[in-house]
């Protein structure tokens, strides 16, 4: 199988002791390309010196919404100064992350407001982090749709309603390890639900292990396992599984030049 992982933070300390190794490991699983996405300046800077010298490690960047209590004006400046690089793939993840309290909700939405307007001009894909903030993100994302570049919902975890109005305003779905886990039934209906070219999938490592390395340290070569749970619900071989989420991705991101 060739495999595009669609979400996954390389850069993180957790693989500070074996990046080369799990390189080679996603290598060696079939995986030819990963969307390395950053989540604030320090960050972006890194996806962007990884892509130099790493081909097939394509950079995102973006400023997740646990960050955005300290997003100024300059960070702005300089994000969208990196989005117009060459080599930058999309900008994200941005979005909404209302799972630890309100206590930033409004500083939230601010700065998704903001980093969506970036974004508008860009044509980039958007990546998309929301959690537990959807009428609050479809509130912020429909008056500026038709501005965007396409629109990708990381990670999703939304219900049949949330697809539905995700589907309205032509958004594409990544899924991750989560759809392996034994309550996740829920999760693993919505991929029916949505339309075979809008579907994605990726580890969001070191996140999400799949089962059966739940708990555990996620990283590209493991993306197999979330396959053939898509696979499954599918009704297809995880082969073809794999082609389709992978061709969804290359066409999504207009990924191209050298694989890893």
């Amino acid at each position: 199988m060739e495999i595009v992982d669609s979400h996954c933070h390389l850069f993180l300390a957790e693989f500070d002791d074996d990046r080369a190794e799990t390189l080679e490991r996603a290598r060696q699983a079939g995986v030819r390309r990963i969307v390395n996405v950053g989540l604030d300046d320090d960050s972006n800077r890194q996806v962007l010196a990884a892509h130099s010298v790493t081909p097939g490690l394509h950079p995102a960047v973006g400023w997740h919404p646990h960050n955005a209590g300290r997003l100024t004006a300059e960070d702005l400046d300089e994000l969208g100064r990196l989005a117009g690089l060459p080599g930058v793939v999309a900008l994200g993840e941005i979005g909404l992350d209302y799972f630890h309290g309100a206590d930033s909700r409004q500083t939230q939405r601010e700065a998704l407001g903001q980093l969506l307007e970036l974004a508008c001009p860009t044509g980039l894909t958007v990546i998309i982090h929301c959690r537990e903030a959807w009428d609050d993100f479809f509130d912020l994302l429909a008056p500026r749709r038709a501005a965007l570049g396409d629109v990708l919902l990381h990670c999703f975890s939304g219900g049949p309603g949330e697809v539905a109005r995700a589907l309205d305003l032509g958004c594409h779905f990544s899924f991750s390890g989560a759809i392996t886990f034994p309550k996740a039934e829920g999760l693993r209906e919505t991929i029916a639900m949505i339309p075979r070219d809008r579907l994605l999938v990726e580890t969001d490592a070191p996140y999400l292990a799949p089962v059966p390395r739940r708990g555990r340290r996620n990283e590209p070569a493991l993306l197999a396992h979330s396959l053939e749970t898509m696979a499954g619900v599918l009704g297809i071989g995880a082969p073809e599984a794999a082609r389709l989420c992978s061709g969804n991705a290359i066409r999504l991101f207009g990924l191209s030049g050298p694989e890893l």
